[in-house]
């Protein structure tokens, strides 16, 4: 029998926007449930909250027996290998075909042998339909195609618990039905609790054992098939007749409040209100069935719940008001500083990751190539410039003071210490962790971050640390190279057009550097590095739906990233002055 889910409370806001609120259901183990509501009621918010991908403000999900919504992240990924998810575009991987991608779980959950993964994976793909597709990339492939793909890659580990997300979008009517009856073979064959986000009618009356609908912030109805389609309530015998009369408007803000509706005595399971003209559901259509004729063991014991009265239909109490409860919303303050807190613990949570194995080798050199092909060329444009203002403008102010044969200790000090980690990082940040951001940003909104936590798989060790390595290693590399670079302009410049003597420039340093200020360059750079790459992926892994959120994540990691290396820099440079004198103090 397929895992247990229960929600009891759930209630979730964004910013100032009500979602839902104060829901409460029961999935049965095994039973099939239908999910449906109007445009924007937020459906597929609700499939994300079972599974951790959503945080709910309020309320419990539990998936046998244990809080979804309160155990840490660690254990949520062990509770989420339960799960299948199917999301509404696929969420494949882009930089991978369609038969790795449904091979995947087994390989990171599995200790199948290739011949053996194949063997699944191809009976998967042609389940779908997908035979002889599978060498193609996501982009080569259709969006129904997409979809597919992706319910092949959620079934292939046979799991207890399988969330889908509007199936039938990107599909003709013939392969949508196909693709229902799929799921009922599944189904039987698998025990599987099985829950469905759908706005397609005929799939909801004929594929669930159970139908929910979420509309104005609640759920309005939950239970059996059977009750359901029966019922005379306004909004659910609209939304299935496709009326355009009723109190389902072009959106909520315009749809009909309850002071329109007529108080009828308990015209409908649980008393209540409809409109003058509302009807009843007439027809019960008959249920969808395996082919083979085998018997499906969660529809028997659905028939013989309904038949014991142990499955009532829940209607919303017509009493409560309209507008959800209140929930308190944290101030900007308050916010800014969990996004703090949040960020602080995603650079530790790299840290602890990585001494984690496997070690991904691979992605982080190809990552430390990537960073080093679009930063090195800025890096060195900017650091001759710089070196060659550092010493013109401390040549001057030496000259002017008589003490001119400093000039090359102040100048390589301050491009060493100060300059050339700041530059390499400042250069990083803007091309390579922009980026990287832009890239984790791209995966969250096509869901690949979340199909990738649905596996049981941890992004932090699979995707921030090869980048946050490579980051770091961009930066101490770069940060030679620009201070060899910098130091060289500085001189060049001092020597041909302040009139320096080259063997003054070069001595006044080594007779007042120390071999911790050279270090103190490099050590900076790896810090500086690892605050780049931490905000780059951090932003990234939290951006806002759509290219416009992708958009704003890179100029804000950006951002952050300069106001941190100043910060930092300041005081690290405190510390260092302070606990190591100067030679000859």
């Amino acid at each position: 029998m397929g895992g247990s889910i229960e929600v009891t409370g759930l209630s979730k806001t964004y910013g100032r926007q009500n979602i839902w609120h104060d829901v409460t259901l029961t999935l049965p183990p095994g039973e099939i449930t239908a999910m449906m509501g109007p445009s924007g009621t937020g459906k597929s918010v609700f499939l994300k909250s079972l599974i951790g991908l959503v945080q709910p403000e309020e309320g419990q999900v539990l998936i046998d027996g244990v809080d979804m919504v309160s155990v840490p992240e660690s254990h949520k990924l062990e509770l989420r290998k339960k799960f299948g998810i199917l999301f509404q575009d696929g969420a494949l991987f882009g930089s991978m075909n369609v038969y790795d991608n449904v091979a995947f779980p087994l390989r990171e959950h599995t200790k199948l042998k290739e011949p053996q993964v194949r063997d699944v994976v191809m009976e998967k793909l042609d389940m779908v339909g997908l035979v002889g597709q599978e060498h193609k990339l996501p982009g080569e492939i259709s969006g129904g195609m997409k979809k597919r793909a992706g319910l092949a890659r959620s079934l292939v580990t046979d799991p207890e618990i399988i969330l889908i997300d509007e199936p039938d979008s990107g599909l003709d009517p013939v392969r949508t039905s196909n693709l229902a009856q799929l799921l009922i073979e599944v189904n039987a064959a698998t025990d599987a609790t099985m829950l469905v986000v759908t706005h397609n009618i005929e799939l909801a009356r004929t594929l669930p054992d159970n139908i929910g609908m979420l509309y104005r912030r609640e759920l309005v109805m939950f239970g059996p098939r059977e009750s359901f389609l029966i019922t005379d309530h306004p909004v659910v015998s609209q939304f299935m007749s496709g009326d355009p009369d009723g109190p389902i408007g072009m959106s909520e803000e315009t749809d009909h409040r309850r002071s329109d509706l007529i108080d009828i005595g308990g015209g409908y399971p649980g008393g209540g209100m409809i409109p003058s003209g509302a009807r009843a559901i007439e027809v019960v259509p008959r249920q969808l069935a395996p082919r083979s004729g085998a018997a499906r063991p969660s529809s028997e014991r659905h028939r013989a719940r309904v038949a014991s009265g142990g499955a009532p239909l829940y209607v919303a109490d017509d009493e409560e008001s309209d507008q959800a409860r209140s929930i308190v919303r944290p101030s900007l303050p308050i916010r800014s500083l969990n996004a703090t807190g949040s960020l602080f613990a995603l650079a530790l949570d790299t840290m602890r990751a990585l001494f984690r194995r496997p070690f991904r080798a691979s992605e982080t050199l190809e990552q430390f190539w990537f960073v080093v092909s679009v930063s090195w060329v800025p890096a060195i444009l900017i650091s001759i410039p710089l070196g060659a203002v550092i010493a013109l403008q401390l040549g001057t102010l030496t000259t002017q003071l008589g003490a001119q044969s400093f000039t090359g200790a102040a100048s390589v000090l301050a491009i060493v210490q100060q300059a050339a980690p700041m530059v390499t990082t400042l250069v990083i940040a803007g091309a390579g962790g922009a980026a990287i951001c832009a890239e984790l940003g791209s995966r969250t909104i096509r869901d690949e971050i979340a199909a990738m936590r649905v596996m049981g798989l941890n992004p932090v060790h699979r995707l921030v640390v090869p980048r946050v390595l490579a980051c770091v290693g961009a930066a101490v590399l770069l940060n030679g190279l620009v201070s060899v670079v910098g130091v060289l302009g500085g001189y060049f410049f001092n020597v041909m057009l302040q009139g320096g003597t080259p063997g003054a420039y070069l001595s006044s340093f080594t007779a007042l550097a120390q071999i911790s200020d050279l270090w103190v360059g490099e050590i900076k750079a790896v810090i500086f590095g690892f605050i780049a790459a931490v905000v780059a992926c951090y932003r990234g892994l939290n951006t806002a739906p759509g290219p416009k959120g992708v958009g704003d994540s890179v100029n804000q990691s950006v951002v952050v990233t300069f106001l941190l290396l100043f910060f930092v820099n300041s005081v690290l440079t405190a510390l260092y002055l302070t606990l190591v004198p100067m030679k000859g103090a």
